[in-house]
């Protein structure tokens, strides 16, 4: 994995995060690592960013950290081009210009607005042919549509997908449950199926339920390679899974290897 020198406080727009975003970013820096040294002689590489935040991080207890869309761009490889979405005003600003000062094969996209509203824009910048791209879609929960990931699947793409089982989707099925085919939960899936699942369901099982429930979505779309991290709490509470899904078998053995290697053995539980 490559080495990055620790971010400083520019002034500019720091969200705080929790020690546990530090783990996505791990397995993120080792897959960018492993997958740009390995294709990039193949392929067009782009990646793909839609909740990129501002760039950098303050996790609480651990100083400051780079934020995704910062790993790719110091990646020894270049993506050809970058593609960075962000809701909030101030950190798509920010974010803009922290990644001024890394210089990149060419001109990134960056789009301010709702993820699931701008990925036409994104998909649309991407070649159709010899193009691979590595999109991670990291939002804060029930957050990323299914017909996103089916706009994303128009392109020869890898996925890191945040899903929220535990901090979002069972601690809130409640609201999600109620006859309402518009909920977040029923977005995410892209089906209401889960509803008639869970019930016949055991309650330890529920996280199981939504994780097979969202393979089989994702299997619909190509993808056949699926690899999962749990991240949990410092207490080993789980909060949600990191899934890796690619249609390559490539993708599928980069993912293995770079990911065998865990932050913290400790704390990685399986739930």
């Amino acid at each position: 994995m490559f080495n990055l020198s620790s971010p400083t406080d520019d002034g500019l727009i720091i969200p705080k995060v929790k020690p546990w975003s530090a783990d996505k970013h791990y397995f993120l820096q080792r897959y960018i690592d492993a997958f740009t040294t390995a294709m990039r002689d193949k392929w067009e590489l782009h990646y793909i960013d839609l909740f990129a935040g501002a760039g950098i991080e303050r996790i609480k207890g651990n100083g400051l950290a780079w934020g995704s869309p910062l790993i790719a761009a110091q990646a020894p490889y270049k993506f050809a081009r970058m593609h960075l979405g962000e809701y909030a005003a101030a950190k798509s600003s920010a974010l803009a210009t922290r990644l001024s000062r890394y210089s990149q094969p060419s001109e990134p996209q960056l789009l301010q607005g709702d993820a699931n509203m701008v990925v036409p824009t994104v998909v649309a910048e991407i070649p159709p042919r010899r193009s691979l791209s590595l999109a991670f879609l990291d939002p804060y929960g029930l957050h990323l549509r299914y017909e996103t990931v089916c706009r994303l699947a128009e392109r020869d793409v890898d996925l890191i997908i945040f899903f929220p089982d535990h901090i979002d989707a069972l601690r809130n099925w409640r609201a999600y449950y109620a006859d309402n085919p518009e909920s977040n939960l029923d977005l995410v899936l892209g089906t209401g199926e889960w509803r008639d699942r869970k019930a016949a369901t055991p309650p330890h099982r529920w996280v199981d339920v939504l994780r097979e429930l969202y393979e089989v979505q994702l299997r619909r779309l190509g993808f056949s390679e699926f690899h999962y991290e749990r991240i949990c709490r410092e207490d080993h509470r789980p909060l949600y899974r990191l899934i890796f899904c690619s249609r390559s078998k490539a993708g599928g053995k980069i993912w293995s290897g770079t990911s065998s290697k865990k932050p913290d053995d400790q704390r990685h539980f399986e739930w």
